[in-house]
């Protein structure tokens, strides 16, 4: 946001430098990204007066000028201008001058003759981006008289970056307030002249069914007017703050935007039909806006409607329709306060930025709605003529200007700043506009209307940090009371170290791809606004998105992928309400390991994917059990098994379908796993464990199994069986060729013993063994195979 320097003047007497301001305004909080000189800018421009005008003996478009400009005597320029004549007078960049674009001023000759300098139009002085030649000065201009002075050229322009919380710093007021509590300097308050009322003239009909997006509306109708260019100390306003003049109505409503904060707006009265309205838009309305742009509107939006169609979306932009010209006689205008949320969403979806959104967007002050109508309205009158009528409101003022008060202690203030807070910062708070009671170390304070961003201790101990200065806290950590060290949630970065790469998906999915993974049972979370078909629904499984990931990576060349994502997936409870699950999924396809001169190019298979969730758990402290489970949608029967931590399913493992992994255009098997965070235990800490002293016995057994027999309930029973002593048990053989019966496999066990206290005796082993073959054997009816 440009601040000129001089309009900052009117609202609070500064004695300081444009510099000097500008540092402090950073010690405040504000980021000033530069200063500009516009006046000295152009330094060494002067009044000149066109005695003499001949044409060029060797070029047509070009005129030998003698230029008086209070030297010694006149200069002689070369100009190719063509709107000048002789007598005028027009502004003369002397020999060594510097102009706003870089250019340096030199005695040169142009078709061989010689030229002292340059005559200048707005485009060279920086006061327009085009022009049509020469800018011609009043016959009045005193000849010599530097430019910039004579145009009263800004001494100073600070650029502003406000930032997104400090709407009230949107204005030329906002922050004159802040340097005026800094400075300990009068804020000027507005002028409060008011247009006298005519009952003659109606008063506008406005109706608001949008009340919690309107809280407040006022209007007032001025009919006689007689629209013209602003004047010129307007103008050079304006155009100092980076706006555009457009006509004179238009250019106060900005004049008294950029002055006060309070966006406004005009409708020329005789364009609209019937009354005004404030309500939510139709999704498929349209209007044409101001800037030419034909808008369509989302369900939802918020409008200033007459009987007929749309004529603003409100606190954004206005339609061309019923926009103020040149003959307009008749207006309405328009000071409002809209929800800040509702304008943001509405300008997104509709795509249009305005300086008004901007404000509103940021939250305007409710104490400057009636008091920038006054202002407006008594300008527009007095330069302009015209009749006012009473004032329209739709609304409670009061209600929006209330205080809001914030409770806390200086001692919390105090021991985040690691300073003390001194009462001198109370008194420039208190000039910022709040209220605040000391009460020993209790602290009150009552947080004006315009401050929309301080709503809780936090942020008063911001406002004390940037009044005391930033510069003044201590550059050491103060103390704190100590709390619990945060645990550190390893939940992603353990399967990332794995060798996974994370993705984050949408938590939207299409309909479609939410039946490849889960029935339809009526619980899906459908969207009533979806972005597209595509997103429509909130997903229940992880799956789907990871496909779609491995598909655009397997797509560009990529031999194999290894995904991993942490997310919520969503169902319906309950009618209205809704559980969000925490979960954890994996992806793995094609290859693994790459070919090598020692080795083949390998692709992942089901003990790949079984192994990576195995190690993951292992790390959290939790054993994994796998089962099983052939009724997996999406999964392929065979090759499918749930997950038990405990006695509790937390997830499952498998294949993905073929006839899905083709939808996606994956000509690999893919293999995926999935686990519900929420339902983990702690886990067990990893203790320290010695490494044995006495030997282990190891041992083997054969048994002939029914080929349907799931391998964890064989081991499950070894396990049982074996006792305190066996230390571990997988089975190392599988067979089901000649000698082995039909549905029927050979199984071989492998279980180990030891004691940390003792060395075990063959009697020990054989114990363990007959324990292990009577329960596998009355279990599974399996006999040992000799």
């Amino acid at each position: 946001m440009k601040i000129p320097f001089s309009w900052l003047q009117e609202h609070v007497p500064l004695t300081q430098t444009p510099a000097q301001v500008a540092e402090d305004l950073v010690r405040l909080g504000h980021e000033v990204e530069s200063i500009t000189l516009p006046r000295a800018g152009i330094q060494g421009v002067r009044v000149g007066h066109i005695i003499s005008m001949l044409p060029h003996p060797d070029a047509d478009k070009l005129k030998l000028l003698k230029v008086d400009v209070a030297a010694a005597e006149p200069l002689a320029i070369v100009c190719g201008a063509t709107n000048m004549v002789e007598g005028d007078k027009v502004p003369v960049a002397t020999v060594g001058t510097c102009l706003p674009d870089g250019l340096v001023i030199k005695k040169g000759k142009i078709r061989g003759e010689v030229s002292f300098g340059m005559c200048c139009s707005e485009v060279e002085l920086g006061l327009a981006e085009d022009a049509d030649g020469l800018l011609v000065l009043p016959a009045d201009a005193p000849v010599g008289m530097e430019v910039g002075e004579y145009l009263e050229l800004e001494e100073a322009v600070l650029d502003l970056d406000i930032t997104p919380n400090r709407g009230d710093c949107m204005s030329m007021r906002g922050i004159a307030r802040d340097l005026a509590a800094d400075y300990d300097l009068p804020l000027i308050e507005p002028a409060d002249e008011v247009a006298a009322d005519d009952t003659d003239i109606a008063l506008p009909v406005v109706s608001v069914s949008a009340h919690e997006d309107n809280p407040l509306y006022l209007a007032r109708r001025i009919e006689g007017v007689k629209v013209s260019t602003s004047p010129d100390w307007m103008q050079a306003h304006l155009i100092a703050a980076g706006q555009r003049p457009i006509n004179g109505v238009v250019d106060v409503l900005n004049y008294t935007m950029l002055d006060l904060g309070q966006p406004m707006h005009a409708f020329d009265a005789d364009t609209l039909q019937g009354d005004l309205h404030v309500r939510l838009a139709n999704a498929g309305e349209s209007f044409k806006a101001l800037d030419g742009k034909d808008v369509v509107l989302n369900e939802g939006d918020l409008v200033i409607a007459d009987d007929e169609a749309v004529v603003a979306l409100a606190g954004i932009m206005g339609a061309e329709a019923t926009g103020v010209t040149a003959k307009t006689n008749n207006i309405i205008l328009e000071s409002a306060a809209f929800r800040a949320a509702r304008i943001s969403t509405t300008r997104r979806t509709c795509g249009l930025v305005s300086e008004s959104s901007m404000r509103f967007e940021r939250g305007v002050d409710p104490g400057m709605i009636e008091v920038a109508m006054d202002q407006a309205v008594h300008m527009i009158v007095e330069l302009f003529g015209g009749k006012v009528s009473a004032l329209t409101t739709v609304g409670d003022k009061q209600a929006l200007i209330k205080d809001k008060t914030i409770d806390l202690s200086l001692q919390r203030i105090s021991s985040r700043l690691g300073i003390s807070i001194p009462e001198s910062a109370d008194a420039v708070l208190n000039r910022m506009g709040f209220g605040l009671r000391r009460y020993g170390d209790a602290l009150a304070v009552s947080v004006p209307s315009h401050r929309h961003d301080v709503s809780i201790a936090e942020d008063i101990s911001e406002e004390y940090a940037r009044v005391i200065g930033f510069d003044a806290i201590p550059e050491i950590l103060p103390t704190l009371a100590t709390i619990k060290p945060r645990k550190v949630d390893t939940t992603i970065s353990s399967a990332v170290a794995a060798g996974f790469v994370q993705v984050i998906n949408y938590a939207f999915i299409s309909a479609a791809e939410q039946r490849l993974f889960v029935a339809d049972d009526g619980k899906d979370l459908v969207l009533e606004n979806p972005i597209s078909e595509a997103m429509a629904v909130m997903r229940r499984s992880v799956w789907a998105g990871l496909l779609n990931t491995a598909k655009y990576n397997m797509n560009r060349q990529q031999a194999g992928v290894a995904l991993v994502e942490q997310g919520r997936i969503y169902e319906a409870k309950d009618g209205s309400t809704h559980q969000e699950i925490n979960v954890l999924a994996w992806l793995m396809a094609g290859e693994l390991e790459s070919d090598t001169w020692f080795s083949q190019a390998r692709k992942a298979d089901f003990f790949d994917m079984k192994g990576a969730v195995e190690a993951w758990l292992g790390n959290r402290g939790l054993v994994a059990r796998f089962m099983v489970d052939d009724e997996v949608k999406g999964l392929q029967a065979g090759q499918t098994a749930k997950i038990f931590v405990g006695k509790a399913v937390v997830g499952y493992v498998g294949k993905v379908d073929s006839d899905i992994t083709a939808n996606f255009d994956l000509n690999t098997d893919v293999f995926v796993a999935s686990i519900d965070l929420d339902a983990l235990n702690d886990g067990k800490k990893a203790k320290f464990q010695a490494i044995p002293e006495f030997p282990s016995i190891e041992r083997d057994l054969v048994f002939l199994f029914d080929k349907h027999t799931s391998a964890e309930e064989i081991l499950q029973t070894v396990r049982k069986a074996g006792g305190g002593q066996l230390t571990e048990a997988r089975i190392f053989d599988m067979y089901a060729g000649q000698g082995v019966p039909e549905g029927k496999v050979s199984l071989g066990v492998r279980f180990v013993l030891q004691d940390a206290k003792r060395t075990l005796t063959q009697e020990d082993s054989d114990q363990a063994m007959q324990a292990i073959i009577a329960m596998v054997s009355e279990k599974f009816a399996a006999p040992l195979r000799g």
